[in-house]
């Protein structure tokens, strides 16, 4: 019989004596333009060239006629939605299975989040679904591309095309993935990247708005500057949404290299498909066809039916590894306390525009997909600053934990 080691958790050895710290790597080459930047003393997009640089290049590179450089991932979606006419009363769907902003950026502009369920196999949202969620007060869609790997974006800008609706590609788990050769964040209306710490590529916070249409451009370039046509002069309420030079700087760097960067990705991928793929109790996420996925985290499913422990105790024992995992996501977005408030419009509403006179109902089953994915999702990093090593070491200590925690 094989002998599996206790984990830490139950007073065995862990596989590693120090914690692994997934963190991204500047060159010295951006360091160096770092400083430059900083020493000519043009830090702002009114009197510096990097933001107009990297919004260039990023256009170039998702091949579409307008980049527009912002603050950050949430901010890119809040415009998108508010120069796509969005606002109160609007019906929005997206997935809950996604970071906060995807839905939160919703109700900045008063409108409503409508959730459609999710593909199991994939994790994204299920066109399907969305279909079944259309009512006539629907105006958008915003289709996230998890963890790296396109949604099926075809089929639901064709539902888009067919009802009218606005296509906004959320792309800020997806720089460089595409979808039968076309780059994802170049299909939607308008579309949001991220370049957080952990994103594909990093600029420490940041964001882009992309897109096709002349005229939410100009919207967009008007908003996140605070609705500024000329100094001192404003035609409408906007944000200081607006990118550094610093970040930008280190964006045009970290756009050149962002292939060898995915590649990276692919080989840590590599690494724990072969090391986990063979225990019964997990299954690996995979790669679609017609896509390119770019692998921003690894998500694995526990099977929790052949499991002795909850998913949340497994992933506190694989902590105690030293090695690096996390859960994304671990509830449903409607199950988080900021939706259930909404629900029937009772007291905890914090909202108090007209349109949340409707019966709003966020309850568990409103996407069963979701629920069972989030109820066994476990994330493994994929940092291309990860060694080979560490990614063995992590790929090792998930599959000691697994095994010593099933069913017998």
């Amino acid at each position: 019989m094989e002998t599996i080691n206790k984990p830490a958790i139950e007073g065995g050895k862990p596989i590693r004596d120090k914690p692994i710290m997934a963190l991204p790597e500047l060159t010295e080459e951006e360091i160096e333009e770092i400083v430059r930047v900083l020493k000519s003393g043009r830090w702002t997009m009114s009197v510096g060239t990097k933001i107009r640089e990297f919004e260039e290049d990023f256009k170039r590179y998702i091949n579409v006629k307008h980049a527009i450089a912002v603050s950050n991932g949430t901010t890119a979606l809040h415009l998108a939605l508010r120069a796509s006419g969005i606002g109160p009363g609007d019906e929005v769907i997206t997935t809950p299975f996604t970071f906060i902003a995807t839905a939160s950026t919703i109700l900045h502009q008063n409108a409503i989040p409508v959730f459609a369920d999710i593909n199991i196999e994939d994790y994204n949202i299920n066109p399907e679904s969305i279909e079944e969620r259309i009512s006539d007060k629907t105006k958008a869609v915003i289709a996230v591309h998890l963890c790296g790997q396109p949604a099926e974006i075809m089929d639901i800008k064709k539902i888009c095309m067919e009802r009218g609706l606005i296509l906004i590609e959320d792309c800020a788990q997806a720089i460089g993935a595409e979808y039968d050769g076309v780059k994802v964040g170049s299909i939607g209306d308008v579309n949001a990247f991220s370049f957080y710490i952990s994103k594909n590529i990093t600029t420490g916070e940041g964001g882009m708005v992309t897109t096709n249409n002349d005229e939410i451009a100009e919207k967009v370039k008007l908003m996140r500057s605070h609705g500024e046509t000329s100094r001192y002069h404003y035609t409408t309420i906007g944000y200081n949404y607006r990118m550094t030079e610093i970040q930008a700087a280190i964006g045009i760097l970290q756009l050149r290299k962002i292939d060898e960067l995915n590649n990276r990705r692919r080989e840590i991928v590599k690494i724990y498909n072969d090391e986990i793929s063979d225990c019964e109790a997990i299954k690996t996420p995979i790669e679609k066809k017609r896509v390119k996925h770019v692998w921003h985290i690894y998500n694995i499913l526990l099977e929790i039916e052949k499991l002795r422990k909850s998913r949340d105790e497994i992933y506190e024992a694989i902590r105690r590894e030293n090695v690096y995992v996390s859960v994304a996501y671990p509830t449903p977005l409607y199950m988080e306390p900021i939706f259930q408030q909404m629900t029937g419009h009772g007291k905890g509403c914090p909202w108090t525009c007209p349109h949340y006179n409707k019966k709003i109902t966020y309850k568990p089953g409103l996407c069963p997909n979701a629920e069972y994915v989030s109820e066994r999702v476990l994330t493994l990093p994929t940092q291309p600053s990860l060694t080979d090593d560490e990614a063995i070491d992590t790929a090792r200590a998930v599959k000691k934990v697994v095994k010593y925690y099933m069913k017998r």
